[in-house]
Order: structure tokens, then C-alpha cells, then sequence
């Protein structure tokens, strides 16, 4: 599992994880997240024959995680967890970030734990 691209606004205001398998999915959530943004994130180039992304929105928060790390892999899932940030700041800024992650294209359940 790599990351491949990160950011601060994904519009969400809940937590949602997104499988991405095709290009056109790819131009959807990015015609979204780009709603607001002038110029727009530029698309990753994806080989969707060989890979898959998994998105995960963290929805509205005022303390951003550290992101996801791959714990596990069995023939049938994923088993991925959430790197909670150990910072004691007092943050008043509300954000919606989003993380970009490519795995290997697979029918796996996505686990997150």
C-alpha cells in the first residue's frame, strides 16, 4: 500500500473510504474534490490493469490522523489501521483531509480497523 497523495479539504463531513478500480471513477472524485480549488489537484497517473486506489476521507475533524498502514494482508482481505496522531495541541481548525493510497487491483474486503 503506497500513499500517493494527501491533502487538508475532501469536502466530506463524514468518514468515507472510496475503492477507485477505473479511470472514470478517478475523474469523478476529482471533479468533486476540485469543486473549490483553482487550479484543481492534478489526477495521478493510474494503470488501472494492474492497480486500485483506496481514498479514505477522514470526514470533518479538528485532529487529523497520521493516516493508514497496511497490518495485514490474508487471501481474502486487507486489514488496515489507523495511525492516531499523539499530539496533546489544541487545534480549533476544522479540516476534511483525504489520503490517497494504491494497492495492487484485488477483489479483497478492505478491512479498517
Amino acid at each position: 500500500m503506497e500513499l500517493i497523495l494527501q491533502d487538508g479539504y475532501s469536502g466530506e463531513v463524514v468518514e468515507e473510504v472510496i475503492m477507485i478500480k477505473n479511470q472514470k471513477s478517478l475523474e469523478s472524485f476529482f471533479s468533486k474534490i476540485n469543486q473549490t480549488r483553482k487550479p484543481g489537484l492534478p489526477l495521478p497517473k493510474i494503470d488501472f490493469d494492474k492497480n486500485m486506489l483506496l481514498v479514505w476521507c477522514e470526514g470533518e475533524t479538528a485532529a487529523a490522523s497520521l493516516g493508514l498502514v497496511l497490518k495485514n494482508e490474508t487471501a481474502k482481505s486487507y486489514i488496515i489501521s489507523k495511525l492516531n496522531s499523539k499530539s496533546n495541541v489544541n487545534n480549533t481548525a476544522i479540516t476534511s483531509p483525504f489520503r490517497v493510497y494504491k494497492l495492487p487491483l484485488s477483489d479483497k474486503k478492505i478491512v479498517i480497523k
